[in-house]
Parts: C-alpha cells; sequence; structure tokens
C-alpha cells in the first residue's frame, strides 16, 4: 500500500492515470467552496518539501518495480502540488527513470506569479491549471485565497 501515490485511476482526458499526492491533506493557497476534499486546514503559500522527495521517489520506484506503467503520472491529490519546493526535482526523476510516461500537474495556478514555480512546471507534459474567477471580489467569494494572494497576480501568471 502507498501513502503518496494512488490508482491509477480511470480519466476520461488522461486515460490511466497514477496520483501523486505532494502535500498533505488541505495544504493549499486557497480554500475553494466548492472542494471536493474538503476546507483547507494549513491556508498558505508557503513552499517547502511538505512530503520529501526521498519518500515519493522510493514509492515510485516502489510501484514501478511491480504494475504496468500508467498512461501519465499526475501530481494533483489533497492539496497544491506546487506548494512541495521539490515538484521540479520530482518531475526531473519522473522523466529519468520513465521518460515514456506524459507527467501531468493538476494546480490551481496560483503560484504561477512566481519565477521558480513556472521553471519548475515547464517539465511537466501537461499543466491544467483552473481559474474560477477574474476579479478580486469573485475571487475572494469564490476561492477564498491566502490574504497575500492577489488575482491579478494569479492571471498574469
Amino acid at each position: 500500500m502507498f501513502k503518496y501515490l494512488f490508482g491509477p485511476v480511470p480519466s476520461r482526458r488522461l486515460g490511466m492515470s497514477l496520483g501523486v499526492d505532494l502535500v498533505p491533506k488541505k495544504v493549499c493557497s486557497l480554500d475553494c467552496v466548492y472542494c471536493e476534499v474538503g476546507k483547507t486546514t494549513k491556508l498558505t503559500t508557503q513552499r517547502m518539501e511538505y512530503i520529501p522527495y526521498e519518500k515519493i521517489t522510493r514509492e515510485l520506484n516502489e510501484y514501478f518495480a511491480t504494475n504496468p506503467d500508467p498512461d501519465y503520472i499526475t501530481f494533483s491529490g489533497y492539496g497544491e502540488p506546487t506548494l512541495n519546493s521539490a515538484l521540479g526535482k520530482i518531475i526531473g526523476f519522473i522523466k529519468s527513470i520513465k521518460p515514456n510516461i506524459p507527467v501531468a500537474v493538476l494546480t490551481n495556478g496560483t503560484l504561477f506569479y512566481l519565477p521558480d514555480v513556472r521553471q519548475e512546471i515547464l517539465q511537466a507534459d501537461l499543466v491544467l491549471p483552473s481559474l474560477d474567477a477574474a476579479s478580486q471580489i469573485a475571487f475572494e467569494k469564490i476561492n477564498r485565497p491566502y490574504p497575500e494572494l492577489q488575482i491579478n497576480d494569479y492571471i498574469d501568471g
């Protein structure tokens, strides 16, 4: 049983997708009113290795030793994957051991204003950001962001 991997799960867009969870449950930069995972328990924009690189790569190695390759490896899960400061390093690891498997990142996109996040995410084959609002008022009502997040930075990113 894996702690940070889930699936593979069937996806209409991605086929059989192996999910990778890079943050603990509900660590996010938003607290969206509609979130299927529930209320955010740690609202933050602080990037750090919430789940260490070594733990993720160990589970990926174990998975690939005994399972067929999925159609995609997808970073999503219980919180915002770009909050994990090892995101780029983990994508690089996957590309080094399984270059034939595309990597997708499902993200709220709120940290795209940070140059390091944009650089790391470029390694992914597919980035699927969400954008629910175009005004600060709507952004605050729907997404209930970390206080310092501004919709214009979000859109510009």
